[in-house]
């Protein structure tokens, strides 16, 4: 009989554990009976769902080109996004406050077959406005990787949930990596961009359906009825020692990791210009960059993600936070495209423990019945990152270079580092 498998799944069967497992392997079995089976199906799902993505977003500007937009195209994206993000932003903790009190499994559901079930709808907008209605729509139930990490995190054994939060992050990474190699095979093959989009639509809801047949979940529910709140929340959550700063520590990674890679790609535009002819393609070495990033992060969080089974977590964090920050220096003084994608290489390999790390803390800290909004909280500061890396890039780059835009993102990061030290010398003095 395999435990936290098939046997858990009719409530009315009693499962003795079996002799071999020892007793704290037994008590885990008792009291998250499904976090084998989780840890199988929800990686898979968040790989799809993040496949989906990587392979619209590229096409956004080709779509709403071919409803007619001509001028200020990049005008038109950039509203987009910041839109898009913004209602993630401002929806998230409403999304986390409901899985704390009706289950974190319906929440998974609500991201992926609604982001899936609007992304099918985007290719039928008659006009750009209504194409931007649509894709807002989808910006309004986006957060499955949110989602499933809330889930994860409440139905896996405290002793197994950083090399878990690890394995569900590289779920992600595969889909980011593999996203847009698909999309290229696919605008071979078809000449019209919205097919990229039912293809999007099409993998998330494939997520959803199996969440909906393979994953299972223990109801943690807080106490007393769901009020929505958005303020009260967070200031209770921001009284909590040491939850501020890993905000902002999440902000700050968000920034740099899927923040900053726009930016790094016209970095790569501007270095190819200075560099002799056949140095190569921008497409290349742009491609070059975003896989370098994916796969090294991967591989990471592949061999690293036990570390926080092993080690305090806060400690774990100090270390990836301080990697991030000094690979972000080569950044104010490279001078060729490969300089610039061995540069994120080392960012993905050193620092992408960061996130695990603040998930886990996240889970240590929040009060009893509140882990659901405190993660929410954390995806809706990283969402807000992504839309203003690029932003602050486009107002700094043009005035100052984007050297000064790097400049300013690793001083970002030294001082979050810095008052997360400070921070832990007082708690220990």
């Amino acid at each position: 009989m395999d435990i936290g498998q098939d046997s858990f799944d009719y409530p009315h069967m009693t499962v003795i554990p079996p002799k071999s497992l020892g007793p704290e392997q037994r008590d885990e079995s008792l009291e998250f009976p499904y976090w084998r089976r989780n840890l199988k199906v929800l990686p898979l799902a968040n790989m799809l769902t993040s496949m989906g993505f990587a392979m619209s977003f590229p096409f956004l500007p080709v779509m709403v080109r071919s409803l007619g937009v001509q001028d200020h195209l990049e005008t038109w994206v950039g509203n987009m996004m910041l839109v898009f993000y913004v209602i993630s932003f401002l929806c998230g903790p409403v999304w986390g406050g409901i899985a704390d009190h009706y289950g974190r499994k319906v929440m998974v559901l609500r991201a992926m077959l609604g982001m899936g079930f609007f992304m099918m709808l985007v290719p039928f907008a008659p006009s750009a406005l209504w194409f931007a209605f649509l894709f807002a729509l989808v910006g309004f139930f986006n957060g499955a990787t949110m989602s499933s990490q809330t889930l994860l995190v409440a139905n896996t054994p405290p002793a197994r949930l950083g090399g878990a939060l690890s394995y569900l992050q590289t779920g992600s990474l595969v889909g980011q990596t593999m996203g847009p190699a698909l999309a290229t095979v696919l605008a071979a093959l078809v000449d019209k961009p919205h097919w990229m989009f039912w293809a999007s639509g099409t993998l998330l809801l494939i997520g959803g359906m199996l969440v909906i047949f393979f994953v299972r979940e223990v109801k943690q529910l807080a106490a007393g009825p769901w009020r929505p709140q958005w303020i009260g929340n967070l200031r209770e959550l921001l009284a909590i020692p040491r939850i501020g700063l890993l905000y902002l520590l999440c902000f700050v990674f968000a920034g740099l990791a899927a923040g900053s890679q726009t930016i790094v790609s016209v970095y790569i535009i501007r270095l190819l210009a200075a560099q002799p002819a056949g140095a190569g393609s921008e497409a290349f070495w742009v491609g070059a960059a975003a896989m370098g990033f994916a796969i090294s992060s991967v591989i990471s969080l592949t061999l690293w993600g036990r570390v926080l089974d092993r080690y305090d977590p806060a400690r774990v964090l100090v270390v990836a936070t301080c990697a991030a920050a000094l690979t972000q220096l080569p950044l104010l003084f490279l001078q060729t495209p490969l300089q610039l994608v061995l540069t994120r290489v080392a960012f993905g390999l050193s620092a992408s423990l960061m996130l695990p790390a603040i998930i886990r803390l996240l889970k240590n800290f929040a009060p009893a019945g509140m882990d659901a909004r405190a993660i929410s909280y954390a995806t809706s500061f990283q969402f807000m990152a992504m839309g203003l890396a690029p932003f602050s890039a486009g107002l700094i780059g043009p005035v100052f270079g984007l050297r000064a835009y790097f400049a300013l993102t690793a001083g970002l990061t030294f001082l979050a580092l810095a008052l997360w030290l400070r921070y832990g010398r007082r708690a220990d003095s």
